[in-house]
């Protein structure tokens, strides 16, 4: 399983190579930091650029501590996005950095590249010559005056791939778009381009999933023929929430994940489960399962697993206890709830499985 990145806004790993560009316009970057002018990296290999953005996305709410993991959609032909547009800098903040460029990385900006560049592109809507020079996506749009004289009508945008998705992000096809100029209350047309819906999936994988720990009795070593009573206390099964905020543009979205079930796989042949299905549903009281008590005698578990066979050969049996999530969101431009493909956690117990003459509790 994928570790969780911890803390409550995401952070810029320093010294992280940098995503590789064609363009000498595109900040396209990491999505890794929080803070504008505060991260390192860029450089520039002949016609290739390399590049290092972020997101200004704040994630806050319950991300996980020690221990916790992200879930694993049930959908396996969906996922979270690789890669967004969202709006990074005023006219007067893309000036300001543009005419500080320097020949060496520029902070504000996470690009190396010629200031002549940027120039000609962005403040004297002269593109022919980079859209012709290089071996890009550039599309041959210029600006006049880094959009200065209609810097109330909107915000320079870039591309920010996911943190937690680096490794699906393909370089010339993901997000490559140029910084362009747009509306941060009227997302452009394109489908990368954040919104609350796209906020809400990044969200998704931001929620942290504590351990799926569940209770035994008998605890410890089990007994063949003897039923085995598992349960998880509703403590454990507390919905999680996580928000995600683009404070630039007042954008947001809260994804919340709740357990609905408990699927127990007993890791061999010779056993049965409880119930039939092996799917232990969350109870109206908010917990799965209960533990065996006196008056339990000779009663089957509402869920648990009966070994039919001891482990003396095996050593021990694998036991995985998959808990599953319903997932769904809520945005201040969609409302909702709406619905997000659910998702697993699994956790492996090793059982030992003993053979005795005597069924004692």
């Amino acid at each position: 399983m994928r570790p969780l990145r911890r803390g409550a806004v995401v952070l810029c790993a320093a010294g992280m190579l940098a995503t590789v560009l064609t363009s000498p316009a595109v900040g396209l970057g990491n999505g890794d930091d929080d803070s504008r002018g505060n991260t390192d990296g860029g450089g520039q290999d002949g016609d290739t650029l390399t590049a290092e953005a972020r997101t200004e996305v704040v994630i806050t709410g319950d991300t996980g501590g020690e221990g916790d993991g992200s879930l694993a959609p049930i959908d396996t032909g969906w996922t979270p996005p690789v890669c967004w547009y969202e709006p990074f800098m005023t006219a007067e903040e893309f000036e300001a950095a543009v005419e500080s460029l320097d020949g060496h990385a520029n902070r504000a900006l996470n690009i190396w590249s010629p200031a002549q560049a940027f120039t000609d592109i962005y403040r004297d809507n002269n593109p022919a010559d980079w859209a012709e020079n290089f071996n890009s996506v550039y599309s041959g749009v210029g600006y006049d005056n880094y959009n200065l004289d209609i810097a109330d009508e909107g915000l320079w945008w870039h591309g920010v791939i996911n943190p937690n998705r680096r490794n699906d992000y393909r370089a010339g096809t993901d997000c490559v778009e140029p910084i362009f100029w747009g509306d941060p209350t009227d997302v452009p047309e394109l489908p990368e381009a954040i919104d609350d819906e796209v906020l809400a999936e990044y969200a998704y994988d931001e929620i942290g999933i504590p351990e799926t720990e569940i209770e035994l009795s008998p605890d410890g070593e089990q007994l063949v023929n003897l039923a085995t009573w598992i349960w998880m206390e509703e403590a454990l099964l507390e919905p999680r929430t996580v928000r995600a905020e683009l404070p630039i543009s007042g954008v947001w979205a809260e994804t919340t994940a709740e357990p609905v079930a408990l699927t127990i796989d007993p890791g061999s042949e010779d056993a049965v489960v409880f119930p039939a299905s092996g799917e232990c549903a969350v109870s109206e009281g908010g917990r799965i399962g209960a533990p065996w008590t006196r008056g339990d005698e000779g009663e089957d578990p509402p869920c648990g697993v009966r070994y039919e066979r001891s482990t003396h050969r095996d050593g021990s049996f694998t036991l995985t206890a998959s808990l599953t999530w319903e997932v769904s969101w809520t945005g201040s431009q969609s409302g909702g709830p709406h619905p997000l493909p659910g998702g697993v956690f699994e956790t492996t117990y090793d059982i030992v499985v003993s053979e005795s003459q005597a069924i004692v509790r």
